[in-house]
């Protein structure tokens, strides 16, 4: 009960931070009550781009090329253009990676290679920021890190992702109860569906996360895989509260009790939802933030989003797409950089 207490309040802390990042209404727009909630401070919102080398589906994804150019370079470029974002880095272990940036302009902060996950990465960031100190400027990683309210983690992966969605999940922390706020997009197909490589995410009515899972969900009878579901499927951006990370280091992760794992029983319509409450070793790592009880919220891209790199396969689709003229340049603001 107490635990349960302290998850409530820390969701509740959030509401303390309320703004509008990414909007250029004024105060009147939102009424009288709105005011204050507008006069306070913008939270300061650092960006990092977690680069792994050694991934195992697809190593040394960071530095493939797409379009001439490496994936981990075209995300970053799009994050810096974030309205909402005061820093931006890539947090990486691998030599590799981070001259690839640092030749190119970025900035990158060197983090262990033992985390197991992006937040994890993250938080090592926000620690070593913290012992660095001292004031910064926009663009850079200078700033003190205890200046930082929210943190944006954007895979390496996700070439599409574009400022505008930075500045989405962010909002979705800032004005939410929640504390981590993440988007999805539209299944496909079946192939992305039923894909381990894709993360699917089961949402209750207000669009707070239930489940996350690489197995199709939900599913509706015996069924893996049912047309007029409208799957939802992750895309690699989170955002949290810088204070959250210190938290989420401490739950219950790959290790966990899940002996005791027992299914979760969900309506979706007028079928029942059978969804597993416990994930393989593989498992995504927003189970850990939901298992212990705190709240994710949702948001949807626009269906024209185009899917960021799982595979080698993916990458090449994508590069024979952009050959072809079939991928519409536009999304990848950086080709003709």
């Amino acid at each position: 009960a107490a635990s349960a207490v302290r998850r409530r309040a820390h969701n509740a802390g959030h509401r303390g931070m309320g703004c509008v990042l990414s909007s250029e209404r004024s105060a009147d727009d939102f009424g009288a009550d709105s005011r204050t909630m507008l006069a306070r401070p913008k939270p300061r919102v650092l960006g990092v781009i977690p680069a792994r080398y050694n991934s195992r589906r697809f190593a040394g994804k960071p530095l493939a090329l797409l379009g001439g150019k490496p994936l981990v370079m075209h995300v970053y470029r799009n994050a810096c253009q974030a309205k909402c974002l005061d820093a931006c880095v890539v947090a990486t272990d691998d030599d590799r990676i981070a001259k690839t940036v640092r030749d190119n302009g970025g900035e990158v902060i060197m983090t262990d290679a033992a985390c197991e996950t992006s937040l994890e990465r993250c938080l090592e960031v926000v620690r070593r920021l913290r012992r660095r100190g001292s004031g910064g400027k926009k663009g850079t990683c200078t700033a003190a890190a205890g200046e930082f309210d929210v943190v944006v983690c954007i895979d390496a992966d996700e070439p599409f992702v574009q400022p505008h969605h930075i500045e989405t999940v962010a909002d979705l922390v800032v004005n939410s109860d929640a504390v981590v706020g993440t988007l999805v997009r539209r299944g496909l197909d079946e192939e992305d569906v039923a894909s381990a490589d894709t993360v699917k995410v089961v949402t209750d009515n207000r669009d707070y996360a239930l489940l996350f899972s690489r197995e199709p969900v939900p599913r509706t009878g015996s069924s893996a895989y049912d047309p007029n579901v409208a799957y939802k499927v992750r895309v690699g951006i989170q955002a949290c509260g810088t204070d959250f990370l210190e938290t989420y280091a401490s739950l219950p992760g790959r290790d966990g009790d899940k002996e005791n794992a027992s299914p979760t029983r969900l309506k979706s319509g007028d079928a029942a939802t059978m969804i597993p409450s416990c994930e393989p070793p593989d498992e995504p790592e927003q189970c850990r933030v939901v298992f212990a009880g705190y709240e994710i919220k949702v948001d949807v891209v626009e269906s024209t989003f185009v899917p960021g790199v799982k595979t080698p396969e993916d990458l090449r689709h994508l590069n024979a797409g952009l050959a072809a003229g079939l991928v519409n340049d536009l999304r990848l603001t950086l080709l003709a950089a």
